[in-house]
């Protein structure tokens, strides 16, 4: 969605600056007196912003300002509070703020004493990650979510103080140079991408402190992946390495052996388990058999993209027929070959479930299966089939559930005449929902969900065939919605004035519709509101 906001709606995004502006502040030890910053590392701090485009006032302190001259105090910075020089510099954006531009790393190098650099989440569209090398003092590099671009530079084996490395999702492509393994004070390593290729270095396997480690493309849910653009080859570790881990994401197209199921069975410490596009995982009963012995220790098991079938999800779950003898909290088996008697088999393990994924599968649900998960947050069918006049009634949904996705189901219409009280107070809860891509036509959906849902914050009903108008009782009963997508349906009429009545109102997408008329009054009738204009307000093709 950053990006979109970004390419199509750049200047109406701009107008948010006008808003107070969200910043995040960092307490420093400075705000007690205890010192005063450097001279050298403020003009240096002044230099570095000169490359950076602040577009939402990020940097909007650091000024040659009179009472704002001590960098100690301006936001995002912490001072060691005897020294005064620079230890924390924390740049990260996120989806409603972001840096762009250049990094002047010759200014940044000023900062030797820098222990914690943070530039994820920004837009550095395409930049090369620069040459940190002069920051011998850096413990925590994260560069997360930028928009780097290129391969990941062998000189980052030097920062030997490193604890923390994050490049998740940058455009990184190429082999992971051997000097990673020169890290051997890493605690946290994440190399999670679509783009790079070959083997896991063998010199990784010193890094014996590791607690996490994320390689390769993984987070997999609903990904497009081309696994010639991937890692592959044999998973280097042996029975002994990375002692200390708790977390393992790996994503590829490994060649795995019975020896890596044995590696895996030492991790003692493991928790968390994210197997992405290993795709002869099926056809390894060690690797299963393993992941079985383990799962009691597991709170979150991710296995996507790996042609399981019901067979192999049985296997794993044999010996666990309790609802007491797993705490899993997380499952993950998206884009697999699974049918309904898997999510029948994993009724006797939901007792714990909060998160529950299973899109693109070959489930298909009828009324005669009933699904009891009651302890859910998240539940994701997207792209499982969904019989027509079936939907929330065969659910005994979590009163805690806060996410439902239920994206290209085949939802109709009469999938939504449900009246029960029970349900109706199980949706209390739901924050966001996502009936996108289906088949609905009339605006009883609308009814629908202003009868069974009162606090939903995001709600995507775009990729429809939604007809006619809007009812104004559900502006009325929408007043928490924060992001509505309605876009590519057949709506008709004026935009409705209802929308002035929802406060909270940040996106509205109405775009690829049949709406016409003025500029709709809505934006008038909002003042009472006490809020400025939208974040993105999408109007075009109708």
């Amino acid at each position: 969605m950053r990006f979109y906001f970004l390419k199509t709606f750049y200047i109406v995004v701009l107008l948010s600056l006008l808003a107070s502006g969200s910043t995040v502040t960092l307490k420093n030890s400075s705000e007690n007196g205890e010192a005063n910053c450097i001279e050298r590392e403020r003009q240096a701090l002044l230099s570095f912003k000169e490359g950076l485009i602040d577009d939402f006032g990020m940097l909007s302190t650091w000024t040659n300002h009179h009472n704002t001259t001590d960098c100690c105090k301006w936001k995002r910075i912490q001072c060691n509070h005897r020294t005064a020089h620079v230890v924390r510099l924390d740049l990260h954006g996120n989806s409603n703020y972001w840096l762009r531009g250049e990094i002047n790393v010759t200014s940044l190098i000023r900062l030797q004493y820098i222990e914690h650099l943070d530039l994820s989440h920004n837009l550095f569209f395409g930049i090369y990650i620069p040459d940190f090398m002069g920051l011998a003092n850096l413990r925590y590099l994260g560069l997360s979510n930028s928009d780097f671009a290129g391969r990941i530079p062998s000189k980052i084996g030097n920062l030997s103080q490193l604890r923390y490395l994050n490049l998740r999702d940058n455009y990184l492509w190429g082999e992971i140079p051997i000097q990673i393994g020169n890290l051997k004070l890493l605690q946290y390593l994440d190399l999670g991408g679509f783009f790079l290729s070959g083997k896991i270095p063998s010199q990784i396997v010193n890094l014996s402190k590791l607690q996490y480690l994320s390689l390769g493309c993984n987070y997999g849910r609903n990904m497009v992946h081309n696994v010639s653009n991937s890692l592959s080859g044999a998973i280097p570790f042996h029975i002994g390495n990375l002692p200390f881990l708790h977390t393992l994401r790996l994503g590829g197209n490994f060649d795995i052996k019975s020896k890596d199921a044995q590696w895996l069975s030492s991790l003692h410490s493991l928790t968390v388990l994210e197997l992405t596009s290993l795709h002869n995982l099926g056809s390894s009963r060690q690797w299963l058999q393993t992941i079985s012995k383990i799962l009691q220790n597991l709170r979150e098991l991710r296995l996507v993209d790996c042609n399981l079938v019901d067979n192999d999800i049985q296997s794993l779950f044999h010996s666990h027929s309790s609802n007491y003898s797993l705490s899993l909290a997380l499952l993950d088996l998206s884009s697999n070959m699974l049918t309904s008697s898997t999510l029948q088999l994993l009724f006797n393990i939901s007792l714990h479930l909060r998160e529950l994924y299973l899109p693109q599968n070959s489930i298909s649900l009828s009324p005669s299966l009933c699904l009891n998960f009651p302890s859910l947050k998240i539940l994701d069918l997207s792209y499982v089939r969904l019989a027509s006049s079936m939907f929330l009634g065969n659910f005994n949904i979590s009163s805690k559930l806060q996410e439902l996705h239920l994206r290209s189901s085949g939802l109709i219409d009469s999938s939504f005449l449900i009246s029960s009280t029970s349900t109706m107070n199980s949706l209390s809860s739901l924050l966001h929902i996502d009936l996108s891509n289906n088949l609905l036509r009339s605006y009883s959906i609308f009814h629908w969900l202003s009868n069974f849902t009162t606090n939903l914050r995001t709600l995507h009903l775009d990729y429809n065939f939604l007809e006619g108008s809007i009812p104004d009782e559900f502006g009325k009963s929408m007043n928490s919605l924060e992001y509505l997508y309605l876009s590519n349906n057949k709506l008709q009429g004026k935009v409705p004035s209802l929308f002035g009545s929802m406060c909270r109102l940040q996106l509205l997408d109405l775009s690829y519709n049949k709406l016409n008329g003025e500029f709709p009054c809505f934006i008038q009738n909002s003042s009472w509101c006490s809020r400025l204009i939208f974040m993105l307000l999408e109007l075009s093709y109708n």
